[in-house]
C-alpha cells in the first residue's frame, strides 16, 4: 500500500514500541467502525424482517377481501321484475334519504341518482339494502364531503 511520503517517513523513524501503538490503535479503530457498521446492518435487517411481515399480512387481507368481492359477486338475489326505480324509491325513504333522479342515456339500463346531504352511515346502510334484498349494486359512484360532519353528498348508478 502506498502511504502519504511524510506519513511514511514518521512511521519508519518511530520507536518500535511506537509503531505497535500505532497499529493497536489503527486496528482499534478499524474494529470499532466495523462494529457500527454490524450494528447498523442488523437494524436495517430486522427492520426489513418486520417490513416483509407486515407485508405478507396486508397481502393476506387483500386476498382475503378479493375472495370476499368475487363470492358476493356470485351470490345473486333474485332480480325483481319491475322498474328498479321503486325498490331505489323505498329503501332510501325508509332511511330519510331524499335523492334526485338523473335522465337515463339511451340504451343504459343504469339508474343514476343524487343525493344532496346523506348522513354516511345512513347511506351505507341503505346500498347495502339495495344490494342484499332488491340486487341493485352500485356501479359507478362519486362522493364528496360536506361542511357538516359526516355528511356526504352522493352522485350514484345502480344496476342489477
Amino acid at each position: 500500500m502506498n502511504w502519504p511520503r511524510p506519513l511514511a517517513d514518521a512511521f519508519a523513524s518511530a520507536h518500535p514500541a511506537q509503531r505497535r501503538l500505532w497499529l493497536a490503535l489503527s486496528v482499534l479503530v478499524v474494529l470499532v467502525v466495523a462494529g457500527f457498521a454490524a450494528l447498523r446492518l442488523q437494524d436495517a435487517i430486522a427492520r426489513s424482517r418486520e417490513d416483509v411481515v407486515r407485508n405478507r399480512l396486508m397481502l393476506d387481507v387483500a386476498r382475503a377481501r378479493a375472495d370476499e368481492n368475487v363470492a358476493l359477486g356470485r351470490t345473486n338475489v333474485s332480480a325483481k321484475n319491475g322498474d328498479p326505480r321503486g325498490a331505489i324509491d323505498r329503501v332510501l325513504s325508509a332511511n330519510g334519504l331524499r335523492y334526485t333522479a338523473l335522465d337515463a342515456q339511451r340504451g343504459d339500463s343504469t339508474q343514476r341518482i343524487v343525493i344532496e346531504a346523506a348522513p354516511f352511515d345512513a347511506l351505507v346502510r341503505a346500498l347495502d339494502t339495495l344490494a342484499r334484498q332488491e340486487g341493485l349494486r352500485v356501479s359507478d359512484a362519486t362522493f364528496a364531503a360536506r361542511v357538516e360532519h359526516g355528511t356526504v353528498r352522493a352522485e350514484l348508478a345502480f344496476t342489477r
